[in-house]
């Protein structure tokens, strides 16, 4: 699939600067990579916000995510954030490009993690913010914008199951579109555990195919820490490695077990211990009451025993 041809309208240079780009950058026949998507209304520019920089990296909330940190000084970089990951990796917001909160107010209300979600939105300057294309325009979010729900899904299809996914999608929608993407990172997606991150890692690994297929496979990175694109085994042709993996796996589960089990049972004794601690404190504040009027504390001048 190759990209799109740019029209000569849109490869003239530009004089105005758009708002959230900086004097410094000039726009011309080299730099130019199409447009930033749905931005128009955040820019100076009659068709939007430029795209300037070749490679993109998707950050998440996994422990991964600080690994991005090696291209936050580096101008060919677009960081990509979402959700509440300010709360986590508070130096994301200072140093993203674009923000992603596609779900519902009434959503992100509510969560425990941040009661005050809407309020960041609101007082971001520096970057366009993905929003929910069906609310964008009540949200009150000034650098708010539709999300391309409907191109991406004219492009890709219904197969999407979370917010990374339908950024991944975008990084390579605009790549069909005008070209550009030379590399891809995702950082902070390792989806190892939780049965939810398990259900929702097949939509994001067939999106990485995508772009594998468009950029290459070695221009796609994903952190050995996480479990996307990863298989134990080449099936059929490592089968007797696989045996090897699940019999290690099978070890130390075991090994696991009997270490929990381990634990288990010194927290039963450490248990009895202490109730037998607490019924001996008990016995000993049952005496000191009942025989209250016998034994009192010395004082100066009189006896310790009235009868």
């Amino acid at each position: 699939m190759t990209a799109a041809k740019v029209s000569k309208e849109d490869k003239k240079p530009i004089d105005e600067k758009p708002i959230l780009d900086s004097p410094e950058i000039i726009v011309d026949e080299k730099t130019f990579l199409g447009w930033v998507t749905n931005a128009h209304h955040l820019s100076k520019y009659p068709n939007g916000i430029p795209r300037l920089k070749h490679k993109v990296a998707i950050v998440g909330f996994a422990p991964s995510c600080a690994d991005v940190r090696v291209y936050f000084n580096d101008p060919d970089w677009e960081i990509w954030g979402l959700n509440q990951l300010y709360l986590q990796f508070p130096t994301m917001a200072e140093k993203a490009t674009r923000w992603f909160q596609i779900h519902q107010r009434s959503s992100y209300d509510q969560a425990v993690r941040d009661h005050k979600h809407d309020d960041w939105l609101k007082a971001q300057t520096n970057f366009p913010i993905y929003l929910d294309p069906a609310t964008w325009k009540e949200s009150g979010i000034p650098m708010g914008i539709p999300y391309p729900r409907f191109e991406i899904q004219k492009t890709f299809g219904d197969y999407f199951t979370n917010s990374i996914s339908w950024m991944i999608s975008l990084a390579v929608y605009e790549h069909i579109k005008y070209g550009g993407l030379e590399k891809l990172a995702i950082y902070g997606v390792d989806m190892a555990q939780d049965e939810e991150f398990r259900e929702q890692r097949p939509s994001c690994e067939w999106l990485v195919g995508w772009a594998q297929a468009l950029i290459g496979k070695d221009n796609v990175y994903i952190p050995a820490k996480s479990d996307l694109m990863k298989t134990t085994w080449i099936y059929p042709f490592e089968e007797g490695s696989a045996e090897k993996f699940r019999v290690k796996l099978d070890a130390r589960i075991d090994e696991l077990s009997q270490r929990a089990q381990q634990i288990r049972s010194q927290k039963l004794q450490l248990h009895d211990q202490e109730m037998q601690l607490i019924g001996a404190k008990d016995n000993a504040l049952y005496i000191k009451k009942t025989w209250s009027d016998v034994i009192r504390s010395e004082v100066p001048g009189q006896v310790l025993m009235n009868r």
